[in-house]
């Protein structure tokens, strides 16, 4: 039976690529989104399980997340993928801004991750995933709040690392420089993507984390090399 693995913010970039690349390694990737028009017609064009989710409501993840477990059983994996981007002057920010930034992009990690580890620790088998930054290894002007977001996921999945590996899950952070998807774009933020890694290449990375289980992955960053030309 192939590995159940659930990925949040799956109908875009890095996200769709991990759908593909993930089922074509043998995987059983099951997609969630916040459009839930958009995530059932991506499902039925992959003949794979589609759950509308915004991980920035808790009571969706509390929710879809029994609802997951129930039609599929026990879950092998799961990639906290979904996130927002913010850019610009600290100050020109809204509490609104703030609040939408911290609730999906660490918030909804941790509370998919309170939803989906604890099963995997009584039966001491799984692997997660989170899709972090490079935001979040060093530090740099006008994504003060987004940093912020990652570098709380940073020492989240440190501190699970070390908590669960014992118990025998892994859990792992991979933090990719610039990525050509819509992330930018969606935030209203103008990007020239010409020298981002594609998000092909950064889901490859993230299933050859996934698949080797003698290994367990830590601080796993990576970009494309026309980012330093």
């Amino acid at each position: 039976m192939s590995q159940k693995i659930i990925i949040t913010g799956a109908t875009s970039g890095l996200g769709l690529a991990l759908v593909s690349r993930l089922k074509s390694a043998g995987f059983t990737p099951i997609i969630t989104g916040r459009n839930a028009d958009k995530c059932a017609r991506i499902a039925a064009d992959l003949d794979l399980p589609g759950y509308a989710l915004d991980v920035a409501n808790p009571n969706a993840i509390t929710a879809v997340c029994a609802r997951i477990r129930h039609d599929h059983g026990p879950i092998d994996g799961l990639i906290n993928n979904a996130g927002i981007w913010l850019e610009g002057d600290f100050k020109t920010y809204s509490a609104a801004d703030i609040r939408a930034v911290i609730d999906t992009n660490t918030t909804g990690t941790i509370l998919m991750s309170h939803a989906i580890l604890p099963d995997m620790l009584t039966r001491g088998h799984g692997t997660v995933i989170n899709i972090v930054s490079t935001g979040a290894l060093y530090c740099r002007k006008l994504i003060s709040v987004y940093s912020a977001s990652k570098w709380a996921i940073r020492g989240f999945t440190g501190c699970l690392e070390v908590e669960s590996a014992p118990k025998g899950v892994r859990v792992m952070g991979f933090y990719p420089g610039k990525i050509a998807s819509n992330m930018y774009e969606t935030a209203g933020v103008g990007r020239d993507l010409d020298m981002a890694m594609t998000p092909d290449q950064a889901a490859a990375m993230v299933v050859t984390m996934l698949k080797d289980k003698d290994m367990l992955w830590s601080h796993v960053s990576g970009r494309s090399v026309q980012d330093y030309v």
